[in-house]
């Protein structure tokens, strides 16, 4: 029950869920009542700003532009690459085997890491996640051996973390098996967006020296969207689904990384 509250209670505060909550209240107070109008218009006015192109696009970018400046060029050595749950889809039916989605990146940045010899052994993380009875998915670590080694990476060069739940789970098992095996230093592979959150708990839980490494930015860098046009400002402004989806994993991600501190995991 503490695993699904702790999914749960943030979602009241996303955009939407906030947004449409303030949206019920005004409305059942009844058009008579003196915040009715007030709390219906800020809850449309917090999605439709929260909607808004320019608005997604500064949310996302101070995280990611904070995770560009954490790795390092080049990359160093290490004792082995961690590469957190996340990026991939389980082989179940239609599927004809593991799929990636928008996160899938970190597994690939992990594989060219291992490949290009910045460590000798590929962690893969991620625990079984669902609140479904009966669920047939596998840790989502079994799903990413399954691809790794389908892609090439030999077996002995795969460990697996696959009981974690959350980025602090993750962090405490590498803390585990890095005491075991003796570990000083290792690379962390995830998405830019999740990146000084999952730093900061690893930095603080794991007793290793960890190094980050970026990977599945969202937007290119601000000098890299050319010139603004009377178009481009007029579409800025304008709402748009991928745009409030953007603005809420950014919310996400600083309330998660405002919980940790306070929760000392990061």
């Amino acid at each position: 029950m503490g695993f699904l509250l702790s999914k749960l209670l943030p979602q009241l505060l996303y955009p939407l869920s906030l947004g449409l909550l303030l949206a019920l209240s005004g409305l059942l107070l009844g058009p008579r009542r003196r915040w009715s109008a007030p709390l219906g218009g800020l809850g449309l006015a917090l999605l439709w700003i929260s909607a808004l192109p320019i608005t997604a696009r500064e949310l996302v970018w101070g995280l990611e532009a904070r995770s560009a400046a954490l790795t390092p060029s080049p990359i160093p050595r290490a004792d082995a690459i961690v590469v957190l749950g996340g990026g991939l889809r389980a082989a179940l039916p239609p599927r004809a085997g593991v799929e990636v989605n928008e996160a899938g990146d970190r597994l690939l940045s992990g594989i060219r890491l291992l490949r290009d010899q910045r460590a000798p052994l590929l962690l893969l993380s991620g625990g079984r996640v669902s609140f479904s009875g009966g669920d047939p998915a596998p840790a989502e670590a079994l799903s990413a051996r399954s691809l790794a080694l389908e892609l090439g990476v030999p077996a002995d060069r795969l460990l697996l973390s696959d009981q974690a739940r959350t980025t602090a789970e993750e962090a405490r098992d590498l803390r585990r098996i890095g005491q075991s095996r003796g570990w000083s230093s290792v690379l962390l592979v995830t998405s830019a967006l999740h990146m000084p959150r999952a730093l900061a708990s690893f930095r603080r839980q794991s007793g290793l020296q960890v190094v980050p490494v970026a990977c599945d930015y969202l937007l290119p860098a601000r000098d890299q969207l050319g010139t603004p046009t009377a178009g481009s400002v007029l579409l800025s402004l304008w709402p748009d689904a991928g745009s409030l989806l953007l603005s809420s994993l950014a919310i996400k991600e600083h309330l998660g990384l405002l919980v940790y501190q306070l929760k000392g995991w990061g």
